[in-house]
């Protein structure tokens, strides 16, 4: 496809093979080139067997190079390996631990034995590069530009900005509601998951990069706004709030003590607060995503009796199979087709939660079969505790204040 002419040849030659030399006259574009490059396109697309890019790395939301940086490992270039990585993803540790492995579900080793661990092979990396006094960058440090950038949030997302807008040159500030870095990493996933003294050890690398510093207690819309980040000489502002706010249960009786919502939950257990489950008490988690399963799981630990309950069908559930099935494992009670109507009063607090059988109708905009009730099936489990876990939302209160105060102004 590269096929130019070169004056002394007497036929096209591939360009990229061929060593540059003194006085060399190219041609590059003319009607009998084109008609040979497309004729060699025609030629490879007849029987095109193979992909461009390896199913791995388009699978990957943030297409790692994948292929290269099992290849250094395979060599022991555990440090390039985590160079290669940190060019796209600056935290190849805390991806290895949570991230769903979308790689390895289109393997093509599963086509002849089992597909590699690719996820385990990132954090196998990172967790041996962390160790190191200084963390390795995928490419050195520009020199200051003078610009100051604000990054609201320190979750994955902004510290993720903040790494590469340092790496450009550009001082940055991190500002968080939280007194610690790490945003629902921190908060949000529960320790058996993601260690949170090795999570700060690898976001820790941001500040060793040169005119980086980190904020904490510091919220948006209650401490400043973004028009004071402006004021105070910061040339731009990244927003990476999180989505700390849980969908709402909407059925009766969801104001009741005992309905806690899924991202608080998890977030006091992770601060240590006292949690509304203990030893012997029944646990009902709504929902069928990863934070379905971190309430789940974690509610097991604290030694609840949980069951999982999802309105369609094991293979619809948003979490990893994985998960699904080491909930299982952990004595984790599965009810499928089954939707909440109602929370159940007992002595004026949670007694239980009705339900209504569902079935699976027509696709809904999403592509999945829209759940259907059907009719005179509905069922009670007892519980002392339900938590919805229906998604999360960002909390942009601040928005509508900032708004508000605009408005009357």
């Amino acid at each position: 496809m590269c096929l130019v002419e070169i004056e002394g040849y007497h036929r096209p030659m591939p360009s990229c093979h061929l060593p540059v030399e003194p006085g060399m006259k190219i041609t590059q574009a003319s009607d009998s080139l084109f008609k040979l490059r497309k004729q060699n396109l025609e030629y490879i697309l007849s029987d095109h067997n193979a992909y461009c890019m390896p199913p791995c790395q388009v699978s990957c939301p943030t297409h790692i190079d994948i292929p290269g940086y099992l290849e250094l490992m395979s060599k022991g270039q555990h440090v390039e390996a985590a160079r290669l990585v940190k060019e796209v993803l600056p935290f190849p540790y805390m991806l290895g631990l949570v991230c769903p492995k979308p790689c390895q579900e289109v393997c093509r080793r599963g086509l002849v034995e089992e597909e590699i661990a690719i996820c385990q092979c990132h954090g196998y990396t990172g967790e041996l590069v962390m160790e190191m006094e200084q963390a390795p960058t995928p490419f050195p440090q520009m020199a200051a530009t003078g610009k100051r950038v604000a990054v609201v949030g320190a979750g994955p997302a902004g510290m993720t900005a903040a790494y590469y807008i340092a790496l450009k040159g550009h001082a940055v500030t991190v500002f968080d509601m939280m007194e610690k870095q790490g945003g629902i990493a921190r908060y949000g996933i529960p320790e058996y998951r993601l260690p949170k003294v090795k999570l700060d050890k690898e976001l820790n690398s941001v500040w060793q990069l040169r005119d980086t510093e980190f904020k904490g207690g510091m919220m948006l819309g209650r401490d400043f706004s973004i028009d004071d980040l402006f004021t105070q000489g910061y040339d731009a502002v990244f927003l990476g709030l999180g989505a700390w706010r849980s969908n709402e249960l909407r059925v009766p009786g969801e104001d009741l003590p005992g309905v806690i919502e899924a991202i608080n939950y998890l977030r006091m257990n992770s601060e240590g607060n006292p949690v509304p489950v203990g030893k012997g008490q029944k646990v009902v988690v709504l929902g069928g995503g990863f934070t379905t399963f971190d309430c789940a799981r974690t509610s097991r630990r604290l030694g609840a009796e949980v069951t999982v309950v999802y309105r369609r069908s094991r293979k619809e559930m948003g979490a990893h199979y994985s998960e699904v099935d080491d909930a299982e494992h952990e004595g984790i009670r599965l009810e499928f087709f089954a939707g909440a109507i109602r929370v159940v009063e007992k002595n004026g607090r949670v007694g239980g939660i009705e339900f209504q059988r569902m079935a699976l109708g027509e696709p809904d905009a999403s592509g999945r079969r829209r759940p259907v009730a059907v009719e005179g099936s509905n069922f009670t489990i007892e519980c002392d505790t339900v938590i919805p876990a229906y998604g999360q939302v960002p909390n942009l209160d601040f928005f509508e204040r900032e708004q508000g105060v605009k408005a009357r102004s």
